[in-house]
């Protein structure tokens, strides 16, 4: 499963599921959404969902194989509701749960395959310090049937990990165990690819709202990012440097993905902040983000903190804190848990 065929046919069957859970989820609030932000939707379900099961696996100590084949029957029964709920819903509705793609979805298609085109062709790096720590510890709960229980670099027995660490590594190490794959192929080319669709699917979310629903502006947006981005990587620690250099890193998933979902949650709010479901999204990202991220623990308290005292003083609407408090919760809980173990 390490060829290039192999890396397809893990993409497809990751895609098919974020795109059927995201379907899925807006099924159930009944609500129209674009493709693009199911398909959004979808993964950071998938990323919260992997986090919450996790933690207890791990904080338990229980073996490596224990939490693949929990992620493994979570998410099949996950897959299994989600497509039968769709085909109800497309029965009942008498009509196609997507429509046919058009013009603008299309070009969008194209501007993230160049993009993905020229991720898996720029070298990422693999040397680094965290690179080495994260992908040390994938390899090591592949090999050894444990979590954080061995030196990432040494590979000495240590007992338990003394280092605040997130859950990002076992995501790695459970993808190339389903697959059958390297950690280096799930890291270097499933989850990079993965990265910089998702990145760029956020860049055309939010421009296509704060536009009006302009998706010709939103392509325009996407394209011009990526062209910035592409030109700008060298600049260390920055988004880009972590984009095309560090792709997939944990870091760089923050931020290239996690915060910038932040934003679209928070532009969301301040469009509908008496939508549930927008409190829904923003409580996931949340709890995936601070999951996925340790970095993430801090950052996005405060930017969700932030953003949504900015709106609820803007708006006037100071009764809906009880909601923030409730969309940090799960999250906040992740993290003091780590930071405390």
């Amino acid at each position: 499963m390490n060829s290039i065929m192999g890396v397809v046919v893990v993409l497809i069957v990751l895609n098919i599921l974020f795109l059927v859970t995201g379907k899925s989820f807006f099924c159930l609030f009944k609500r129209e959404e674009t493709i693009e932000f199911e398909w959004l939707t979808g993964f950071v379900l998938f990323l919260a969902v992997f986090g919450v099961i996790e933690l207890p696996i791990e904080m338990s100590g229980l073996p490596f194989h224990v939490l693949v084949y929990a992620e493994s029957a979570v998410f099949a029964v996950l897959f299994v509701v989600s497509v039968l709920y769709c085909a109800y819903q497309c029965r009942r509705n008498d009509r196609l749960l997507w429509k046919k793609p058009d013009r603008h979805f299309k070009i969008l298609l194209v501007i993230i395959f160049l993009l993905i085109l020229y991720g898996m062709n720029n070298g990422v790096s693999v040397h680094g310090y965290d690179t080495s720590y994260y992908n040390g510890h994938a390899a090591t709960a592949l090999y050894t049937d444990t979590m954080y229980q061995y030196d990432a670099r040494t590979g000495l027995y240590i007992g338990k990990e003394s280092y605040v660490h997130d859950c990002y590594p076992m995501l790695i190490a459970t993808l190339a165990k389903l697959f059958s794959m390297h950690t280096l192929v799930i890291v270097n080319r499933v989850l990079a690819c993965v990265e910089i669709l998702f990145a760029s699917l956020i860049v055309y979310e939010t421009a296509r709202r704060l536009a009006g629903g302009r998706e010709d502006i939103a392509n325009w947006t996407v394209g011009i990012h990526g062209a910035l981005s592409i030109l700008s990587y060298e600049f260390p620690d920055t988004a880009e440097y972590y984009l095309w250099q560090r792709t997939a890193e944990s870091k760089s998933m923050l931020c290239n993905i996690y915060l910038p979902f932040v934003l679209l949650a928070l532009v969301l709010l301040a469009k509908e902040i008496d939508n549930k479901c927008n409190w829904l999204i923003l409580g996931m990202i949340v709890t995936a983000g601070m999951a996925m991220s340790v970095s993430g623990i801090f950052i996005i308290a405060a930017m969700v903190g932030i953003g949504v005292v900015v709106i609820m003083t803007v708006q006037k609407k100071w009764k809906y804190m009880i909601n923030t408090m409730l969309c940090m919760m799960p999250g906040l809980m992740i993290g003091m848990i780590r930071i405390l173990q």
